[in-house]
């Protein structure tokens, strides 16, 4: 009983001076303090927990070669900014997030498919990571899946190859559903 006893009013305690540090603005939310290690395994179980939760279960797939550049082209105008590219460093707005938006030259093996279509479609909160379900379907956040799967064994030149194939201002080449 005497433990119960405890446990609660420690439970209350750890309520209160949470509530105290939000309320009086103690708690610094700037994005140039960086999370602490204990909020960094706190916010990264939830993401992760949450995320295969969410997603369902996996799906084999293949991308098609009209996939992959569909999938680049969004990747190369939308994701870039924060997540940067083989030979290619995120803009000054992915490097003023924290938490750092992952390197997706090294994470994409982290995640099956079916999570990385519903982080791609769904985001995730306080990261920065937008939804783009909204704007987008679901065949083309597929497409951008493809082309995420791909960029661990991609270089710099590889990188840039694609983007030398890009028809510069085609309007057919754009987003055809």
């Amino acid at each position: 009983m005497k433990f119960i006893v405890g446990l609660i009013t420690a439970v209350v305690a750890i309520g209160l001076i949470a509530v105290l540090a939000i309320v009086t603005g103690a708690y610094n939310i700037a994005a140039t303090v960086p999370h602490s290690g204990f909020e960094r395994l706190i916010l990264n179980n939830a993401m992760v927990y949450s995320v295969r939760s969410h997603s369902g279960p996996d799906v084999a797939k293949r991308w098609d070669e009209e996939e992959l550049r569909e999938g680049f082209q969004e990747y190369n105008e939308m994701c870039i900014h924060c997540h940067g590219a083989p030979g290619k460093e995120p803009s000054a707005i992915g490097k003023g997030l924290h938490p750092e938006p992952p390197d997706l030259t090294k994470v994409p093996q982290r995640w099956n498919n079916a999570e990385l279509f519903w982080i791609v479609k769904n985001g995730i909160k306080m990261t920065g990571m937008p939804a783009f379900g909204p704007t987008h379907d679901d065949d083309t956040v597929w497409n951008i899946v493809g082309f995420v799967r791909r960029l661990p064994g991609m270089s710099a030149e590889d990188y840039k190859r694609m983007e030398g194939q890009q028809p510069a201002g085609d309007p057919q080449e754009h987003h055809h559903h």
